[in-house]
């Protein structure tokens, strides 16, 4: 029986906004998850690129007085908070308990404009800044300050790959785009300029919206060509990539502040709490759904309504990776926008002591036949699937590394990581299409059987295959000459020769010419060579699309600080393998359905993103069930 401390109780949930500014707070909701109480909150209506110092206030005398000292705070709060959706600050009201004396809690949020920090992204030696983003009657303009940091080279940009995605799922490509003084008028045009070094240009796209566009960009992207003219030529392509990001005309920066509604935290002795095993459940009453009962419907964009329960509260709901709004009552509802045929709808329901469920449903969007139109046969253009090609094109690979035994006695020995990636290995050979004679795993390998099994597995994977790579063990950050290293078995504390530079690793993975190369690192990941990228619970793009374009993404556990033996991170994602019902998953959406339970229960600080410079074109790594 697992022992809890203090049994917390959340009665309300609702926030109300007290002023309203250019820059705005909005849609504080308060949960508890486990023994945590979680603040999450948007910032919106921001300057693009704009950064805030965010203070969390917090009153026990139902907002009264402001007083309370919050010492147990996590997350989004603090300077150089970005502005955007769905910010996440973390409070282990436990640990500051005793110097709590009320229960009637009320929390204050204000975010005070700071410096302006634009996005930036890079292409082969282009640095590319997102300068403006804004909306002028029904088009989106966006301006990017482009910088050759290279030798002489020719820039091409691609109109129908400049691309804009809103959160509700719709996608836009620009109509016309200017890269310095070359125009480009047409969707299919390709405006190309010469840069001499160090040249700076500025690029401008226009896009035009249909009514419905939401006020707020999921993503920005842009593909873009570099050629070079040397014997031959050369050409890269690449994919830059901008999220999250506000198109409204903001007016001067002004602090904003919202006050959530009194809320009940009661904090009793110690007792014991009953194991809870018992995930949500969930019922729809519009339309009515019934697992492997397909509805049918006449119209592209529905609400979905139903009601969802749990005996000890509900933290979250989402259908196809999207939060659904909850009320006091667990009624719910929720936009979803389909595709003409077979659309999957992926419900998952998680309580606050993390038990989860998982199902699927299937909605039929069939267009209303219109008078002396003939019907036509029902398609499959669902946007979580793939097609039957791409599902058997290419080979799943990995190689998993697991470190728990360090000869040296200067290096600690660690119990877990050789069992982790054991969990791991069975995961994926039982649940996903990882056939055995594809998986390798090294138990407590040197440095040397590292990059044997590496020059091995160059040669036999193939540019239309998928490799995972996965490391648990020990990790270390130089701080002074910033370099990253992965410590083999063989390793010693006193020089670093055996050890592994994140660099190496970086090589290594640039050489292999998969279609996919996914990343798992239980370990520190220099920051020098991953582009970190905020993560969705729902992928901004089709599976279809995310599986065209070459990738090489990372997730890891931290960033720069040294993880726990025990890993909170392996845990739950092995669990969310574990759980996951969808044929098909991208990674950063398994990452995003997860990384709230790791924060919420452990030090570490998960990232996702792309890995510099080794051919990351803006797909992702798909994980791929195993029919039965």
């Amino acid at each position: 029986m697992k022992k809890i401390v203090y049994f917390l109780m959340l009665l309300v949930i609702t926030g109300i906004s007290v002023e309203s500014f250019a820059q705005q707070i909005e849609n504080l909701r308060v949960k508890t998850f486990e023994d945590k109480l979680n603040l999450i909150y948007d910032i919106s209506h921001e300057k693009s690129g704009q950064l805030f110092d965010v203070k969390v206030l917090c009153s026990e005398d139902g907002g009264k007085n402001f007083n309370v000292t919050l010492n147990s705070l996590s997350g989004d709060y603090g300077k150089n908070i970005e502005g955007g959706k769905d910010k996440l600050i973390i409070w282990d009201v436990l640990k500051d308990r005793k110097s709590l004396k009320g229960e009637n809690f009320v929390f204050k949020i204000i975010a005070t404009p700071d410096r302006v920090v634009n996005q930036t992204d890079y292409v082969e030696a282009f640095n590319f800044e997102l300068v403006e983003c804004y909306k002028k009657d029904n088009r989106i303009i966006c301006a990017l300050k482009v910088t050759n940091n290279g030798k002489k080279r020719d820039l091409k940009m691609i109109n129908r790959l400049a691309r804009v995605y809103d959160f509700k799922g719709k996608r836009i490509e620009a109509q016309s785009s200017k890269l310095g003084r070359v125009q480009g008028e047409a969707r299919h045009a390709t405006p190309t300029l010469t840069f001499q070094p160090n040249q700076t240009e500025i690029a401008f796209f226009s896009f035009d919206i249909t009514e419905g566009f939401t006020s707020r960009i999921k993503m920005i992207e842009f593909g873009v060509e570099v050629l070079e003219i040397t014997y031959g030529l050369d050409l890269k392509t690449g994919n830059i990539q901008f999220r999250d990001i506000s198109f409204d005309n903001t007016k001067e920066p002004a602090k904003s502040e919202l006050i959530s509604s009194n809320l009940k935290l009661d904090i009793g002795v110690e007792t014991s709490r009953a194991v809870d095993n018992k995930p949500p459940k969930v019922n729809f009453t519009n339309p009515v759904l019934v697992k492997d009962f397909p509805s049918k419907v006449q119209t592209e964009e529905i609400m979905v309504r139903g009601k969802v329960s749990d005996e000890n509260g509900v933290y979250e709901l989402t259908l196809n990776g999207m939060n659904a709004s909850i009320n006091e009552n667990g009624d719910f509802e929720s936009d979803i926008y389909l595709a003409e045929g077979n659309n999957n709808i992926y419900v998952r329901a998680v309580d606050k002591y993390n038990n989860a469920v998982e199902e699927t449903y299937s909605i039929v969007y069939q267009p209303m036949v219109k008078q002396n139109q003939r019907q036509t046969t029902i398609k499959n253009n669902d946007p979580s699937m793939l097609d039957e090609k791409s599902a058997k094109e290419g080979k799943y690979y990995a190689l998993l590394i697991g470190v728990s035994e360090y000869p040296d006695p200067e290096i600690m020995n660690l119990d877990q990581p050789v069992s982790d990636a054991e969990k791991l290995y069975n995961t994926l050979t039982t649940n996903y299409t990882f056939d055995k004679e594809n998986v390798t795993f090294l138990k407590s390998p040197t440095r040397e059987e590292i990059i044997s099994e590496l020059d091995r597995l160059n040669k036999v994977i193939t540019e239309n295959d998928n490799f995972l790579v996965f490391y648990a063990g020990h990790g270390y950050w130089d701080e002074q000459d910033e370099i990253g290293y992965w410590l083999p078995s063989d390793s010693k504390k006193a020089n670093t020769a055996n050890w592994m530079r994140n660099s190496t690793i970086r090589d290594y993975l640039r050489t292999v010419k998969t279609k996919h190369t996914l990343l798992i690192a239980d370990a520190c990941f220099s920051g020098g060579i991953f582009k970190t990228r905020k993560a969705f619970t729902d992928a901004p793009k089709s599976v279809q699309k995310l599986y065209e374009y070459p990738s090489r993404k990372a997730m890891t556990s931290g960033s720069l600080t040294e993880v726990p033996d025990k890993s909170v991170f392996l845990l739950y994602l092995n669990k969310r393998l574990t759980e996951n019902t969808q044929a098909f998953i991208s990674a950063e959406e398994l990452f995003g359905s997860f990384k709230n339970a790791v924060l919420n229960n452990s030090q570490v600080i998960p990232l996702y993103g792309e890995i510099k410079d080794t051919g990351d074109e803006g797909g992702d790594f798909i994980f791929m069930k195993r029919s039965n």
